[in-house]
């Protein structure tokens, strides 16, 4: 098998690391995995907050409701329309920054790493806690955060594939699950 497909068939959510920190020249790598992602009309809306001094941890986990476990690192994702190319990144920044997390998310991966993507948009609560604790302005959208270390456990990989899922030339019409249950 294709040894890029193979990582991205292989990747899982790691929520236990070992307290040893990820090399900065590793973070640079995510980094630019990151910022090779494709965007609407190449807005690049994206920036970028790493985290990876004992308080700083500490406070985004105190804000972030599921991301309590600890972690040596953490990126977490933003869009910034001011920094974006065109106005696309006003409209697109969540697709845009998404891709972006998926490339650093593969990336970890490939390097050996492990990750977890931490939900924060769109919660407004949330959100409003991440831009206190990171000191970002009104107008930087904090997407998710992106945690990261060596795994304490590495995972199996797990296939989440399922034909019934995939549609072919139009949507073919199923039961509805929620007519069902009653």
């Amino acid at each position: 098998m294709n040894d890029f497909l193979q990582i991205i068939l292989s990747r899982r959510s790691i929520r236990k690391f070992l307290r040893q920190p990820v090399p900065a020249e590793l973070l640079d790598q995510l980094l630019q995995a990151g910022m090779s992602a494709p965007s609407a009309s190449n807005s690049q809306p994206w920036e970028f907050v790493v985290i990876t001094t004992g308080d700083a941890l500490a406070r985004l986990r105190q804000v972030l409701p599921f991301g309590k476990f600890a972690v040596p690192a953490v990126i977490v994702v933003c869009g910034n329309p001011l920094k974006a190319h065109n106005p696309s990144g006003l409209l697109f920044w969540q697709q845009d920054c998404s891709a972006a997390t998926q490339n650093i998310l593969l990336a970890a991966h490939a390097l050996g790493l492990g990750a977890c993507w931490v939900g924060i948009h769109p919660i407004p609560l949330v959100s409003r806690s991440i831009r206190k604790v990171l000191g970002l302005p009104p107008w930087v959208k904090p997407l998710c955060a992106i945690y990261l270390g060596y795994p304490e456990h590495p995972k199996n990989p797990k296939s989440k594939y399922d034909p019934d899922r995939i549609h072919y030339n139009h949507y073919r019409e199923q039961a509805n699950p929620a007519e069902s249950n009653q």
